[in-house]
């Protein structure tokens, strides 16, 4: 990835910074994705749909990355990370200025601490997924596990220093809640490990007082005692475990992933098991191609869904992909939907895609 370095100019334009900071000790990194294609969905609602795309491999976005030098080993750091739809202009996530990522912290030499809006823990896993070819249609039901990089906000993270290749790290999200710590509250806890060849990952994230839509999430008709066709079910509190490793032979890479999704409310539980695992093999160092499958259970429930990919590099920062993500269910009234699509009619849903990314 390509960085530009800028100072006064660039610590003025986002006003982070006084003017008075002298260029020797700070920097500031511009760094960004600009990804748009065409998907075409055979199934939503009863009808098929050719549409133009915006960040389907990874999500549109630009952000600054900076740092102060202090000495002795300390710098203050920060990010604030802005997502897009390269195709009207409008913002992601919302509608946030700075909605995929906003923190600033101390990186010290007995670990990091950043405050604000942050990933938890849960993508340590990311590396390890379909997620990082197969694009947006390749997370799991309705990215309720997070692997898709999810954020907290109010929160307050600690990552330890990396020793011989392990890395730990614990996060707390104040609810804001007048007269309870509880509501609204979420932590995250990982720990993963970086070799020559293998890689390893588990964390564990609970989030109290979220929602989720059982028809448009999961594809299914009620969750948790909801009425049928409830658009959202408003949860007592969401656990997520998840844990997963890679392994790189050669000019391939194997991966494996299982997620448990709890969802909780009013006394009531219901578990979305996720199982996944793929290979990426560079055919030659500019051509990839990705095969995996999905498969998920909850109570009489059950998805499968198949991937593949193919990724050819025009450089180091641009390439061309086409993704092929078919999602199959069984089970009473369970409908197929992709993250991101409306659901289909029936229990499946096919989506490709076709598109170009480019980074710096």
């Amino acid at each position: 990835m390509k960085r530009s370095t800028f100072c006064a100019a660039a610590i003025s334009l986002i006003g982070l910074l006084s003017s008075g900071v002298a260029c020797a000790q700070s920097s500031v990194t511009l760094y960004g994705i600009v990804d748009a294609g065409l998907a075409y969905v055979n199934n939503q609602g009863g009808h098929s749909s050719v549409a133009q795309t915006s960040g389907v491999m990874q999500g549109s976005r630009f952000g600054f990355r900076g740092s102060e030098d202090l000495g002795g080993g300390y710098k203050t750091i920060f990010v604030l990370e802005n997502g897009f739809n390269v195709n009207s202009g409008s913002l992601g996530q919302g509608g946030l200025l700075f909605g995929r990522q906003a923190y600033v912290g101390l990186s010290t030499p007995g670990g990091t601490v950043t405050v604000g809006r942050q990933y938890d823990f849960l993508t340590y896993l990311f590396p390890m997924t379909n997620i990082t070819e197969g694009g947006v249609y390749s997370f799991h039901l309705g990215d309720y596990d997070r692997l898709g990089s999810e954020r907290l906000n109010n929160a307050v993270s600690y990552q330890t220093p990396v020793f011989k290749g392990l890395q730990a790290g614990a996060m707390y999200s104040f609810g804001g809640a007048p007269g309870s710590l509880a509501t609204n509250s979420a932590y995250s806890v990982g720990i993963t490990y970086s070799g020559s060849a293998i890689n390893l990952a588990a964390a564990y994230t609970s989030i109290n007082n979220t929602s989720v839509s059982p028809t448009n999430g999961l594809g299914v008709p009620s969750l948790l005692g909801s009425r049928p066709g409830t658009a959202t079910v408003n949860l007592d509190r969401l656990n997520i475990l998840g844990i997963g490793a890679s392994y790189a032979i050669q000019s391939a890479i194997l991966h494996a992933v299982y997620t448990r999704t709890d969802f909780r409310r009013a006394g009531e539980s219901k578990v979305l098991s996720a199982y996944e695992a793929g290979a990426t093999w560079y055919v030659t160092p500019t051509f990839a191609l990705l095969l995996g499958a999905n498969y998920y259970k909850m109570g009489d429930a059950h998805w499968v869904q198949p991937i593949a990919v193919v990724d050819k590099f025009l450089s180091k920062r641009t390439d061309l992909y086409a993704q092929v993500n078919y999602l199959h269910t069984s089970g009473s009234g369970v409908k197929a939907v992709l993250v991101s699509n409306a659901p289909s009619s029936s229990n499946t849903q096919l989506g490709v895609t076709f598109g170009i990314r480019h980074k710096f």
